[in-house]
């Protein structure tokens, strides 16, 4: 914005100092005819030497001719120095008056350029509780985060729940195996037991077997 405003600066510069350079070019022609005027009045002037040095006759009317016409071409310059100076001025003028026109149209578009950038910030992000806004693509990266953080720790739990059952099936074989073996041993124990019992009763009986034999010898012997 600022290089606008100075090429317009700057045209305008030039366009006055084009103004100034053609009236300077109209000057220069005009000192071209007063350098030809008075070399004409000098060539056509009657000359005469005293000593080493040479002089020149001038008419007087000659004289006054060429002083008229170094007036008037100073008058001319003048005038158009003037009007040159009053122009450009007023051109200035102009030219500032465009510039501070445009500047408020450049301030205007700033402002308008500024609320649509940040229409364009709102529009790429997204509000949080309404509080400030992150970037679309913040927000993505965040998200994927999450997701990939809590994956992670599903599968560090997954893990730990496998390894948990692998070891909870390991105990639960174990104790199979021992309430297994301990139910052979109560059954065993149990069966020792009955062929004890049985074994038991078979020497009761044969004890009263006996004692009902010798009751009788005893019965016959004291018959």
């Amino acid at each position: 914005m600022k290089a606008f405003i100075l090429s317009l600066v700057f045209m305008s510069s030039v366009a006055v100092t084009t103004q100034a350079q053609n009236a300077a070019t109209k000057e220069v022609r005009s000192s071209d005819q007063l350098q030809n005027q008075f070399k004409s009045l000098k060539e056509n002037a009657n000359s005469y030497r005293e000593g080493n040095r040479e002089y020149k006759v001038v008419s007087v009317s000659s004289l006054d001719a060429f002083w008229k016409s170094v007036e008037s071409n100073i008058k001319v310059t003048e005038t158009k120095l003037d009007k040159a100076r009053s122009g450009s001025k007023e051109e200035m003028e102009q030219a500032q008056t465009k510039i501070d026109a445009q500047q408020s149209q450049i301030e205007a578009l700033q402002k308008d350029n500024a609320l649509k950038d940040e229409e364009v910030k709102k529009s790429d992000s997204i509000s949080v509780f309404g509080i400030f806004y992150i970037p679309k693509q913040a927000f993505v990266v965040m998200m994927f985060s999450v997701i990939g953080l809590l994956l992670l720790v599903a599968g560090i739990l997954y893990f730990q729940f496998k390894n948990s059952k692998i070891v909870t099936d390991q105990k639960k074989k174990a104790y199979d195996e021992i309430d297994a073996e301990l139910q052979d041993v109560k059954k065993t124990a149990r069966e020792k037991e009955l062929k004890l019992k049985r074994d038991l009763q078979t020497e009761m009986n044969r004890i009263e077997e006996l004692n009902q034999e010798i009751a009788a010898l005893q019965k016959k012997v004291m018959a």
